[in-house]
């Protein structure tokens, strides 16, 4: 897995959401500063101020139909127009905030130039999966409205409530991102650290004497070293994000409210107001609330389930060397322990300071 590429991938794509401020260099492998974002983010700000000025027009006739049909979704609507606002703003320092630990875990992410892999294909699947489902709803939608632009007022209502949320969004995609490359770094330090590990035990346990042991501690401590900065960063890392992602996760429950209730809504009272081709428009814009929100977290539970996985895996074979204590050199046992140690650290494990806040925003 060629990790340079799917980071500037990432950063493109993160770029384009406007969550980014920062330029990935493949040389320095690290972000840095970029000033086309901050006048990209500067035009968004300006686009979303415009239309989230549309909600407190008074003359807008979609406002009051809304307000005199179902308060209790008006007043569902402010709330998230105002989580929005704080949203957009926390978006912008969060980004910045964050590209500290976020270049510290590039320094345990080195860079690979291999070939195209199946590991890759997934990290970029686990990137756009989103955009894909979304993209299939909005071309459906666009095919029931006949490929008609709806009036300008109420795309610019819809925009200020989607922007915030889509910028946000952008943590969840890095988080997700990163902690599958991380992944990827545990696997490859587990694979090397279980041929070191092996090449250390002796074929003739009954001559244990005279047995010539190739024993390399440095390679070995090296070893351990790289996956103590992987975790140390990892949960630094992860701690940067932690307010993102709950702040994303209180918009997304209020969101999700909103859609619940206006189903409900539907099926009781308005259905009766629209034509088929309206109703399943409806459908399928309701629909897509939950399919977008529902693939953000899963592809964020597989990634860490994953992870998990490799911990676990890791462990389990340093445990079946050191049982083999009649073939496995003294002099390297207590590196072992140490790496069995550092595997079973908090950020590392599934149940870590930030994850359980993750685990219980997806179930």
């Amino acid at each position: 897995m060629n990790t340079s590429r799917v980071l500037r991938t990432t950063n493109v794509v993160l770029l384009l959401m406007g969550y980014q401020r920062h330029w990935f260099e493949k040389k320095s492998h690290r972000f840095r500063l970029s000033l086309p974002s901050v006048v990209y983010i500067f035009v968004l700000g300006v686009v979303y101020a415009a239309c989230f000025s549309q909600h407190f027009d008074k003359s807008s006739s979609t406002l009051k139909v809304l307000k005199d049909i179902s308060p209790f979704l008006f007043g569902l609507i402010r709330v998230q127009l105002a989580l929005g606002a704080k949203a957009f703003a926390y978006a912008i320092y969060s980004s910045v905030k964050s590209v500290g630990a976020i270049n510290s875990l590039l320094k345990a992410l080195p860079s690979r130039n291999s070939q195209f892999t199946q590991d890759e294909a997934l990290a970029y699947l686990l990137l756009t999966s989103t955009f894909g489902i979304l993209f299939c709803f909005a071309a459906y939608i666009a095919y029931e409205m006949k490929f008609e632009l709806p009036p300008l007022p109420d795309a610019m209502l819809g925009m200020a409530l989607l922007l915030p949320h889509f910028i946000l969004a952008g943590s969840v995609r890095l988080y997700t991102v990163l902690s599958w490359l991380s992944r990827g770094q545990l696997k490859e330090l587990k694979k090397n650290a279980g041929e070191e590990l092996r090449a250390n035990l002796t074929k003739d346990p009954g001559n244990i004497a005279s047995a010539l042991f190739t024993v390399s501690t440095e390679s070995l401590e090296n070893l351990k070293t790289k996956l103590e900065i992987l975790e140390a960063n990892f949960c630094i890392f992860a701690q940067s994000l932690k307010h993102s992602m709950l702040f994303l996760f209180a918009m997304h429950a209020n969101c999700l409210l909103g859609g619940f209730y206006t189903l409900t809504y539907y099926w009781n009272t308005w259905y009766v107001l629209f034509e088929d081709r309206k109703r399943r428009i409806f459908y399928a814009a309701n629909a897509s609330i939950y399919a977008s929100i529902a693939s953000d977290y899963i592809c964020l539970m597989v990634v860490l389930f994953m992870m998990e996985n490799e911990r676990r895996n890791f462990i389990e074979a340093i445990d079946l060397l050191l049982a083999q204590r009649k073939l496995f050199s003294k002099k390297l046992r207590p590196i072992a322990k140490d790496l069995r140690g550092v595997l079973k650290k908090k950020c590392f494990m599934f149940g870590g300071p930030f994850q359980p806040n993750i685990i219980y925003v997806s179930l």
